[in-house]
Protein backbone atom coordinates (compact mmCIF):
# COMPACT_ATOMS: atom_id res chain seq x y z
CA UNK A 1 0.00 0.00 0.00
CA UNK A 2 1.64 3.57 -0.99
CA UNK A 3 1.58 6.38 1.63
CA UNK A 4 2.17 9.87 1.74
CA UNK A 5 2.70 12.60 4.52
CA UNK A 6 0.25 14.98 5.56
CA UNK A 7 1.52 17.68 2.71
CA UNK A 8 1.55 15.40 0.09
CA UNK A 9 -2.33 13.95 1.23
CA UNK A 10 -3.08 16.98 1.72
CA UNK A 11 -2.20 18.10 -1.99
CA UNK A 12 -4.03 14.89 -3.53
CA UNK A 13 -7.20 15.40 -1.59
CA UNK A 14 -7.73 18.99 -2.07
CA UNK A 15 -8.37 18.75 1.76
CA UNK A 16 -6.75 21.37 4.31
CA UNK A 17 -5.01 19.41 7.16
CA UNK A 18 -7.57 20.38 9.67
CA UNK A 19 -10.38 18.48 7.38
CA UNK A 20 -7.87 15.46 7.01
CA UNK A 21 -7.58 15.00 10.92
CA UNK A 22 -11.13 15.69 11.82
CA UNK A 23 -12.09 12.98 9.36
CA UNK A 24 -9.91 10.80 10.88
CA UNK A 25 -11.20 11.80 14.17
CA UNK A 26 -14.54 10.50 13.58
CA UNK A 27 -13.27 7.37 11.65
CA UNK A 28 -10.76 5.74 14.15
CA UNK A 29 -11.08 2.05 11.93
CA UNK A 30 -9.56 4.16 9.12
CA UNK A 31 -6.96 6.23 11.38
CA UNK A 32 -6.34 2.33 12.00
CA UNK A 33 -4.96 2.38 8.52
CA UNK A 34 -2.76 5.39 8.90
CA UNK A 35 1.13 3.93 10.32
CA UNK A 36 4.18 6.21 12.06
CA UNK A 37 7.44 6.54 9.85
CA UNK A 38 10.36 8.10 11.43
CA UNK A 39 8.09 10.14 13.56
CA UNK A 40 5.76 11.17 10.71
CA UNK A 41 1.94 10.23 10.23
CA UNK A 42 1.72 8.40 7.02
CA UNK A 43 -1.72 8.18 5.00
CA UNK A 44 -2.80 5.62 2.92
CA UNK A 45 -3.17 7.11 -1.09
CA UNK A 46 -6.29 4.74 -1.34
CA UNK A 47 -7.75 6.93 1.62
CA UNK A 48 -8.45 9.71 -1.30
CA UNK A 49 -11.58 8.46 -2.27
CA UNK A 50 -13.26 9.77 1.48
CA UNK A 51 -12.77 12.78 0.13
CA UNK A 52 -13.97 13.07 -3.22
CA UNK A 53 -17.90 13.33 -2.96
CA UNK A 54 -17.97 12.61 -7.11
CA UNK A 55 -15.91 9.23 -6.52
CA UNK A 56 -17.82 8.29 -3.42
CA UNK A 57 -21.08 9.22 -5.33
CA UNK A 58 -20.11 6.76 -7.82
CA UNK A 59 -19.48 3.77 -5.26
CA UNK A 60 -22.60 4.42 -3.73
CA UNK A 61 -24.18 4.23 -7.09
CA UNK A 62 -22.87 0.88 -7.97
CA UNK A 63 -23.39 -0.51 -4.61
CA UNK A 64 -26.96 0.39 -5.11
CA UNK A 65 -27.36 -1.48 -8.25
CA UNK A 66 -25.30 -4.52 -7.12
CA UNK A 67 -28.41 -7.03 -7.53
CA UNK A 68 -28.96 -5.52 -10.82
CA UNK A 69 -25.44 -5.95 -11.83
CA UNK A 70 -25.16 -9.52 -10.64
CA UNK A 71 -28.74 -10.25 -13.12
CA UNK A 72 -26.29 -8.57 -15.69
CA UNK A 73 -23.98 -10.95 -14.91
CA UNK A 74 -25.61 -13.88 -15.29
CA UNK A 75 -26.74 -12.53 -18.42
CA UNK A 76 -23.89 -12.03 -20.01
CA UNK A 77 -22.29 -15.36 -18.92
CA UNK A 78 -24.48 -16.79 -20.72
CA UNK A 79 -24.22 -14.88 -24.33
CA UNK A 80 -20.34 -16.14 -24.89
CA UNK A 81 -20.50 -13.77 -27.93
CA UNK A 82 -21.11 -10.62 -25.91
CA UNK A 83 -18.45 -7.82 -25.47
CA UNK A 84 -19.31 -8.05 -21.81
CA UNK A 85 -18.09 -11.62 -21.82
CA UNK A 86 -14.89 -11.21 -24.10
CA UNK A 87 -13.64 -8.57 -22.42
CA UNK A 88 -14.40 -10.59 -18.49
CA UNK A 89 -12.30 -13.59 -20.14
CA UNK A 90 -8.98 -11.24 -19.97
CA UNK A 91 -6.67 -10.23 -17.62
CA UNK A 92 -6.79 -6.53 -16.49
CA UNK A 93 -4.51 -4.95 -14.01
CA UNK A 94 -6.26 -1.78 -12.39
CA UNK A 95 -9.83 -0.65 -12.36
CA UNK A 96 -10.05 3.40 -12.60
CA UNK A 97 -12.49 6.05 -12.38
CA UNK A 98 -11.67 9.91 -13.07
CA UNK A 99 -13.68 12.72 -12.62
CA UNK A 100 -12.55 15.85 -14.76
CA UNK A 101 -12.57 19.11 -12.90
CA UNK A 102 -14.18 20.57 -16.19
CA UNK A 103 -17.40 19.95 -17.48
CA UNK A 104 -15.82 17.59 -20.67
CA UNK A 105 -18.43 16.72 -23.03
CA UNK A 106 -18.06 13.08 -24.78
CA UNK A 107 -15.90 13.65 -27.48
CA UNK A 108 -13.60 15.31 -25.16
CA UNK A 109 -13.53 12.70 -22.87
CA UNK A 110 -12.56 9.89 -25.82
CA UNK A 111 -9.77 12.30 -26.75
CA UNK A 112 -8.74 11.92 -23.00
CA UNK A 113 -8.94 8.25 -23.01
CA UNK A 114 -7.05 8.15 -26.18
CA UNK A 115 -4.31 10.77 -25.26
CA UNK A 116 -3.82 9.01 -21.86
CA UNK A 117 -3.22 5.08 -24.21
CA UNK A 118 -0.80 7.06 -26.71
CA UNK A 119 1.05 8.62 -24.15
CA UNK A 120 1.65 5.35 -22.03
CA UNK A 121 2.24 3.44 -25.44
CA UNK A 122 4.70 5.51 -26.32
CA UNK A 123 6.49 5.03 -22.84
CA UNK A 124 5.98 1.97 -22.34
CA UNK A 125 5.32 -0.33 -25.61
CA UNK A 126 8.76 -1.98 -26.02
CA UNK A 127 8.68 -3.36 -22.25
CA UNK A 128 5.18 -4.90 -21.99
CA UNK A 129 1.94 -4.96 -24.00
CA UNK A 130 -0.94 -2.57 -22.60
CA UNK A 131 -4.37 -3.29 -23.15
CA UNK A 132 -7.17 -0.14 -21.92
CA UNK A 133 -10.79 -0.61 -22.26
CA UNK A 134 -12.98 2.88 -21.43
CA UNK A 135 -16.85 3.93 -20.68
CA UNK A 136 -17.63 7.43 -20.80
CA UNK A 137 -20.94 8.73 -18.62
CA UNK A 138 -22.67 11.28 -17.27
CA UNK A 139 -22.34 13.00 -13.57
CA UNK A 140 -25.66 12.07 -12.27
CA UNK A 141 -24.72 14.78 -10.14
CA UNK A 142 -23.60 17.99 -11.88
CA UNK A 143 -23.26 18.98 -16.12
CA UNK A 144 -20.25 16.58 -17.93
CA UNK A 145 -18.80 13.52 -18.19
CA UNK A 146 -16.64 11.23 -16.30
CA UNK A 147 -14.59 8.00 -17.41
CA UNK A 148 -14.50 4.14 -15.91
CA UNK A 149 -11.69 1.96 -17.85
CA UNK A 150 -9.83 -0.78 -16.89
CA UNK A 151 -5.85 -1.28 -17.72
CA UNK A 152 -3.68 -4.47 -18.53
CA UNK A 153 0.04 -4.26 -17.92
CA UNK A 154 1.35 -7.02 -18.58
CA UNK A 155 4.86 -6.61 -17.03
CA UNK A 156 4.07 -6.33 -13.41
CA UNK A 157 7.34 -4.45 -12.55
CA UNK A 158 6.11 -1.41 -14.32
CA UNK A 159 2.38 -1.23 -12.04
CA UNK A 160 3.66 1.56 -9.64
CA UNK A 161 5.30 3.56 -12.71
CA UNK A 162 2.53 3.31 -14.72
CA UNK A 163 -0.20 4.19 -11.72
CA UNK A 164 2.30 7.45 -11.29
CA UNK A 165 2.15 8.43 -14.88
CA UNK A 166 -2.00 8.20 -14.92
CA UNK A 167 -1.63 10.03 -12.02
CA UNK A 168 0.10 12.83 -13.23
CA UNK A 169 -1.69 12.65 -16.53
CA UNK A 170 -4.55 13.75 -14.62
CA UNK A 171 -3.16 16.06 -12.26
CA UNK A 172 -5.86 18.85 -12.70
CA UNK A 173 -8.42 15.94 -12.15
CA UNK A 174 -9.75 13.63 -9.47
CA UNK A 175 -8.64 9.76 -10.32
CA UNK A 176 -9.88 6.51 -8.42
CA UNK A 177 -8.41 3.26 -8.77
CA UNK A 178 -8.08 0.05 -7.31
CA UNK A 179 -6.61 -3.37 -7.88
CA UNK A 180 -9.40 -4.95 -10.71
CA UNK A 181 -10.92 -7.79 -9.37
CA UNK A 182 -12.70 -10.35 -12.49
CA UNK A 183 -15.42 -11.36 -9.36
CA UNK A 184 -16.78 -7.78 -9.12
CA UNK A 185 -19.06 -5.79 -11.07
CA UNK A 186 -16.83 -3.26 -12.35
CA UNK A 187 -16.80 -4.65 -16.02
CA UNK A 188 -20.89 -5.27 -16.09
CA UNK A 189 -21.45 -1.89 -15.11
CA UNK A 190 -19.27 -0.16 -17.47
CA UNK A 191 -21.11 -2.13 -20.28
CA UNK A 192 -24.61 -2.19 -18.25
CA UNK A 193 -26.01 0.26 -21.12
CA UNK A 194 -25.10 -0.72 -23.98
CA UNK A 195 -21.97 0.40 -26.14
CA UNK A 196 -22.18 3.17 -28.66
CA UNK A 197 -21.01 5.73 -30.29
CA UNK A 198 -18.27 7.54 -28.45
CA UNK A 199 -19.49 6.32 -25.32
CA UNK A 200 -16.57 3.58 -25.40
CA UNK A 201 -13.39 1.98 -26.37
CA UNK A 202 -10.96 -1.05 -26.53
CA UNK A 203 -7.27 -0.14 -27.23
CA UNK A 204 -5.02 -2.73 -27.42
CA UNK A 205 -1.29 -3.16 -29.24
CA UNK A 206 0.80 -6.09 -28.78
CA UNK A 207 4.20 -5.54 -26.93
CA UNK A 208 6.54 -4.02 -29.75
Amino acid sequence: MKYEKIKEFTNTTKASKSKIYRFYKKNEELFLETKKTNGKRMFPVNHTRYFDSEIMFDENKMLRQENQSMKNLIDCLSDKNSMAYTLWQMEWSFFFTVAYKLERQKVSCFKQMHGLYDFLLEKYGNSTELRLFFTTEPFANRNGHHNHFVIHIENKRLYEQVITDIRDYFSYDRIDFSIYDRYKAGLFYMTKEGLTGEDWDFLNAKKQ
